[in-house]
């Protein structure tokens, strides 16, 4: 009997709970979303501000994969930071941008070392595949040039390897990571 009441009053509640918390029509959702929106206007002085395309494209600063790199015409084309005072105006980079620059070459120095060590793993991998291969002959030119290739690879591969060991061990240092 004890069961029962126990799962009665269990059933009244989440009852209670449901009819509490009825799920919202989008109508009113909608209504609180543009009362929040005319708020938010109010703080920000009424004035909102529109979008345009060259907002979206960085004003022409760039590409989508490349977002730092500017065209080659817009940087001929003189401006305002072509005059012959702005050198002189240009005020000097602090530590920190240098830092910055320094973490940026180093960066981009260890990424084509790795990128390397990968370009050769794979060319390793390649012929050592094509040396797998008993169904040429085992005597010929070609496997010949095969092996004093892979020997090649190999100690480029040892050397592309011991110049990412040493931009990290200099990137350790500068704590640049």
């Amino acid at each position: 009997m004890r069961v029962l009441t126990g799962s009665v009053l269990s059933a009244a509640a989440f009852v209670l709970v449901a009819a509490v918390a009825w799920p919202q029509s989008l109508a009113e959702i909608a209504a609180r979303e543009k009362e929040r929106q005319e708020k938010e206007k109010r703080k920000a002085g009424g004035a909102a501000h529109v979008y345009t395309e060259d907002d979206l494209r960085g004003r022409g600063a760039g590409t989508y994969s490349q977002p730092g790199s500017a065209p080659a015409a817009t940087a001929a084309s003189p401006g305002p930071a072509a005059s012959p005072g702005a050198a002189k105006a240009e005020k000097p980079k602090t530590e920190e941008e240098i830092r910055a620059e320094q973490e940026n070459d180093w960066r981009d120095r260890l990424q084509k070392a790795q990128e390397e060590v990968t370009r050769l793993s794979a060319e390793a991998d390649r012929l050592q595949n094509a040396l797998n291969d008993l169904s040429q002959n085992l005597y010929s030119g070609t496997r010949t040039g095969l092996l004093n290739r892979m020997d090649q690879v190999q100690k480029d591969l040892a050397a592309s390897k011991q110049k990412v060991t040493d931009l990290q061990e200099e990137g350790r240092r500068s704590r640049y990571r």
